[in-house]
C-alpha cells in the first residue's frame, strides 16, 4: 500500500467498506506514514462534522409507491418492446436504439471520467481548512512542530520538507504573536501551517500550492455568500462557527482559519499578503 492508493480508498476505508486484506494493509500503512495518517484524521473529522451540521431532510410517505409504479410500467414496456422484437417486428429500431443507448452511455462515462480526473479547485477548500483546523487542535494531535516566536527560526524549518516557502512574519507588533509551525494537509494537498495566537485564540494559516488560475473573489466564488467581507482579493466567510479568510498570491493558496471574529482574521490577512 503506497500513499497514493491508500487516498484513493481512503473514505472507503472510513466507512467500513473494504475487506479485511486491504484494511490490514491501510493499517499498516497508516502506522508508518504520519502524512497519510492525518489526512485520515482530516478525513474523519470532516465526515464527523457533516453528520452533526448537515441538513437531513426524510423522503414523504408517497415517494416510494410512485418510484414503485414508475418501475412497473418501465418493466411493462421494456417487455413489449423484447416481444415486439422477438417476433421480428421493429426488430431494426430496436437495435438501433439499443446503439443509440450504448452510445449515449459510453459518451456520458467518458464525460464523467474527464470532471473526475480534473484537479480539484483551490477556491472550495474552506470546509477541509475547517476541518484540518479541528484536527490540528485535537489533543491526540500535534499543533506546532516547531515552537518560535522567532521567524528566523519557524520559515527555515520549512525548507527541504515542502517544495515552497510560505511567508512567515513577525505581527506581534499588531496582536499576532508568532508560535511556530508544523506540516498539515488541506483535503489531499500538502501543505504549511503557520501557527498564531492572538487574545488566546488559535490561528492556523494554512499555504499551499495553486491549482488553479481563477482569482480568488466572491465572482470567481460559488461559495462566497452576501456576508462575504472582501478586501484587496481577501474574502471571509464563516464555516460551521469558525472564521475563514482565503486569498492568493504568487502561485499559493491561502486559508487562515480561527474562531475569532472575521475582522480580526481580515485584518491579519491584510497584513500577511502585505508587501
Amino acid at each position: 500500500m503506497n500513499c497514493t492508493r491508500l487516498q484513493q480508498v481512503l473514505d472507503a476505508h472510513i466507512d467500513g467498506e473494504l475487506d479485511r486484506a486491504t484494511t490490514g494493509e491501510i493499517t499498516a500503512h497508516l502506522t508508518e506514514c504520519a502524512s497519510c495518517a492525518a489526512l485520515r484524521e482530516q478525513r474523519s473529522a470532516l465526515r464527523q462534522a457533516l453528520r452533526a451540521h448537515a441538513p437531513y431532510f426524510k423522503a414523504p410517505a408517497a415517494l416510494a409507491p410512485t418510484i414503485q409504479r414508475s418501475l412497473d410500467r418501465a418493466m411493462a414496456e421494456s417487455a413489449a418492446k423484447l416481444q415486439s422484437s422477438a417476433t421480428g417486428r421493429n426488430a431494426g429500431l430496436s437495435w438501433l436504439h439499443a446503439t443509440a443507448l450504448a452510445s449515449v452511455a459510453a459518451l456520458a462515462g467518458l464525460i464523467a471520467g474527464y470532471w473526475l480526473a480534473q484537479p480539484l479547485p483551490d477556491y472550495p477548500l474552506r470546509d477541509p481548512a475547517v476541518a484540518s483546523h479541528v484536527a490540528a487542535l485535537a489533543p491526540t494531535r500535534q499543533l506546532i512542530q516547531v515552537a518560535s516566536s522567532d521567524r528566523h527560526t519557524v520559515k527555515p524549518w520549512f525548507q527541504g520538507k515542502i517544495d515552497f516557502a510560505p511567508p512567515v512574519k513577525d505581527l506581534a507588533g499588531d496582536g499576532y504573536v508568532l508560535i511556530g509551525g508544523r506540516l498539515d494537509q488541506v483535503a489531499d494537498k500538502p501543505a504549511a501551517a503557520v501557527v498564531y495566537q492572538v487574545r488566546k485564540h488559535v490561528i492556523n494559516l494554512f499555504v499551499w500550492r495553486a491549482t488553479d488560475k481563477a482569482p480568488n473573489s466572491p465572482a470567481a466564488d460559488p461559495t462566497a455568500n452576501s456576508n462575504t467581507d472582501v478586501t484587496a482579493a481577501i474574502a471571509t466567510a464563516s464555516v460551521r462557527g469558525f472564521s475563514v479568510t482565503t486569498w492568493a498570491a504568487g502561485g499559493l493558496r491561502f486559508a487562515a482559519v480561527s474562531d475569532v471574529d472575521g475582522r480580526d482574521l481580515t485584518r491579519f490577512a491584510q497584513l500577511v499578503s502585505a508587501p
